[in-house]
């Protein structure tokens, strides 16, 4: 069994043995690439499809063939092929924009999953290289291809030695990997929740003005009918004063 293998497991067990949800140890293990390339909606979607049968375990390219055995036995299930129908397995790769050419149009803002652009409205967008999982979602969205994804500097191997040596570097190791996982996926739970609120922000606004809207089309009203009324009065009066 290779180390990535046994430190995927790990993050599994521990899961487990912390007493969180099925759905959490399966969470554990996934990368939180957040790239939907397993056809949901980010790995916690995925990671409940796959409790609930939904989705098999090797719909996952950026967690790679030890990230489906480290599920299968987590699960208890039969290993299964990655599915390459998915994409393939790649290197940590972290997305890096060419100054001179972004135009600063923030699709690529709108399209991180885990809010790693900065930057705003006709202003060069940056990168913030720690927070990128590499998902690939602002290639496509970007109009100058102006974006390009770099190997990351890869984790430190564990240099085999003795058994205990050994047991101490997958422990370090598997700190490593849980703290960039839970760092993502906070990131992700983040995002969700910023832009849930900018829509209830919008849907107040909207709100807010459709009432303020009737408000004053009520107020339009009534003075139009005061108007009217008073004319109606004026013309009265003048009709009596006429006929005598």
């Amino acid at each position: 069994m290779n180390e990535n293998f046994l430190v995927l497991l790990g993050l599994g067990n521990t899961a487990k043995a912390e007493g969180k949800s099925l759905v959490g140890q399966i969470d554990a293990i996934l990368p939180q690439t957040q790239c939907t390339q397993c056809d949901f909606d980010g790995c916690k979607p995925y990671a409940e499809a796959i409790a609930t049968g939904e989705a098999e375990i090797n719909q996952c390219p950026p967690g790679g063939q030890d990230g489906v055995d480290a599920l299968a036995e987590l699960l208890g299930r039969e290993a299964l092929p990655l599915n390459e129908a998915h994409g393939e397995t790649k290197p940590r790769r972290i997305a890096v924009v060419d100054e001179k050419v972004c135009i600063g149009c923030t699709l690529c803002i709108q399209a991180c999953p885990v809010d790693a652009f900065v930057g705003s409205s006709k202003v060069m967008t940056q990168v913030i290289a720690e927070e990128c999982t590499g998902c690939d979602l602002c290639l496509p969205v970007c109009p100058v291809d102006c974006i390009d994804m770099v190997e990351s500097k890869p984790i430190e191997q564990i240099v085999q030695s003795d058994n205990s040596q050994r047991i101490e570097a997958l422990n370090k190791r598997q700190v490593q990997e849980r703290a960039i996982r839970d760092n993502s996926r906070s990131r992700f739970e983040f995002h969700l929740s910023r832009i849930e609120r900018n829509k209830r922000e919008r849907d107040d606004l909207l709100k807010s003005k459709m009432i303020t809207l009737k408000e004053k089309m009520a107020k339009d009203k009534a003075l139009k009918e005061k108007i009217n009324a008073a004319l109606e009065r004026v013309k009265k009066s003048k009709e009596k004063n006429e006929t005598k």
